[in-house]
């Protein structure tokens, strides 16, 4: 059973409303303990539904199935140095092996279509890519920022 905060009477576990009062039943979260913001990775209370650091929403499910990097004293110069070489290079100099393999392979299967000439175009975007998110993620992993080891099109820019 659940007690009604409005009038203390005690409604059903199923209930969405009080039968005495009329008053909405909301079960209470756990709101004891601290969350990151995945965006900037600011600390802050596990009940708050927006970040007050840079404002993005922070119900947003965990992704579980890439690693987080959190900080690192990497030149981001040389991780875009290692990216205009050898696509994925830099990530891969940072600790974001899968986001490093990702574009690697993504410049590969470009190589491929350029018998096309599709690939020309994919091939420098993901080349392009590959040094601006080598050089942006070592700057937030250089702030403590935790960065995604795989694609986020979400975040791009």
């Amino acid at each position: 059973m659940v007690t009604c905060k409005n009038c203390g009477e005690e409604v059903r576990d199923e209930a969405k409303f009080c039968q005495n009062c009329g008053t909405e039943i909301v079960i209470e979260e756990d709101l004891t303990g601290t969350k990151f913001c995945s965006s900037c990775g600011f600390k802050m209370p596990k009940a708050t539904k927006f970040c007050p650091e840079c404002g993005a929403p922070t119900d947003r499910a965990p992704r579980t199935a890439s690693a987080t990097v959190m900080s690192t004293d990497k030149s981001p110069g040389l991780a875009a140095v290692l990216s205009f070489f050898i696509v994925g290079l830099g990530q891969i100099y940072l600790g974001l092996n899968r986001k490093g393999i990702i574009l690697f392979l993504a410049a590969v299967a470009s190589g491929i279509l350029m018998m096309i000439l599709i690939g020309w175009i994919t091939w420098l975007i993901v080349w392009g890519y590959s040094i601006y998110d080598a050089y942006n993620s070592a700057e937030k992993m250089r702030s403590g920022i935790a960065v995604e080891d795989g694609i986020d099109f979400d975040n791009l820019f």
